[in-house]
């Protein structure tokens, strides 16, 4: 049974009819570098928040500074680790739950790399974060992926589902991973997870219909939602975007029917 705290702030992530998740991340730029749609973080993060997906994933700095506008609009998220080009199988520690209950976040959110030389360090903190956060009645998210270097694909079925369900045993609310490629491989994931699973956006293609059918195919296969980024955030109209995915995770629309809400989503812009 949930504590208080805790189902209040989950019911704020989650669609209150779908009870599933249309989140957006930000939080590229120590891991990734700043990549063109983070340049003017300001913008961007109002472009997000303008399509009201049911969350926003930021690291602190960027929330003390960026997010305030929209404190108690949209629900916060605040990203506890990070990676980067020169560790990239260790997501070290960056913020904690003190910070993220400091900030008025409605979750923590907590990144895990399988699979590598650091995947016990980083198993150690997920179960740390957990314990605090569960005290604290905050929801947590784990980004887990096995994609260290004794992974040889990063998208098989197996290798994600042993990532999910490590996430799940050491107690995350929601457990964000690899998309494996198709419906029915994804539906074995789902399957071995007791948490709540949504994907990343990754690499489908690159355009709007291969990640619109990406998300449909994992509805189907049973998963919780999307968190997505870059793909959102780099479209000339990610409020437009967000409808789409909303009217696909939220709403049971089609490809077909999710690119006609973006048509006319951008054309109101």
């Amino acid at each position: 049974m949930l504590l208080l705290g805790k189902e209040v702030r989950l019911n704020r992530l989650l669609d209150p009819e779908s009870k599933r998740f249309v989140g957006i991340t930000v939080d590229h730029a120590m891991a990734r570098g700043v990549l063109p749609g983070l340049v003017n973080i300001r913008e961007t993060v109002a472009k997000v928040v303008a399509g009201r997906p049911n969350a926003v994933t930021m690291h602190k700095g960027i929330a003390e500074t960026v997010f305030p506008p929209y404190a108690g609009r949209i629900p916060l998220i605040m990203k506890a680790t990070t990676f980067a080009p020169y560790h990239a199988d260790y997501d070290t520690p960056v913020a904690d739950v003190e910070e993220a209950i400091r900030l008025g976040a409605d979750a923590i959110s907590v990144g895990v790399i399988v699979g590598g030389p650091e995947q016990a360090r980083q198993l150690s903190h997920l179960a740390r974060i957990s314990k605090e956060a569960a005290a604290a009645g905050l929801p947590l998210v784990t980004h887990i992926y096995p994609r260290g270097s004794q992974v040889a694909d990063p998208k098989a079925a197996g290798a994600v589902a042993y990532a999910v369900r490590a996430g799940a045993e050491l107690g995350a609310d929601i457990v964000k991973t690899n998309w494996t490629g198709s419906a029915d491989s994804f539906a074995d994931v789902v399957a071995a997870c007791p948490a709540r699973v949504v994907i990343a956006g990754g690499s489908p293609g690159n355009d709007l219909e291969s990640y619109l059918r990406m998300t449909w195919e994992g509805i189907q296969a049973g998963m919780a939602g999307v968190t997505y980024g870059r793909f959102v955030w780099e479209d000339a109209n990610p409020a437009a975007v967000i409808a789409a995915l909303k009217a696909i995770v939220h709403h049971g629309a089609s490809v077909e029917e999710a690119l006609q809400v973006y048509r006319e989503a951008a054309e109101q812009k």
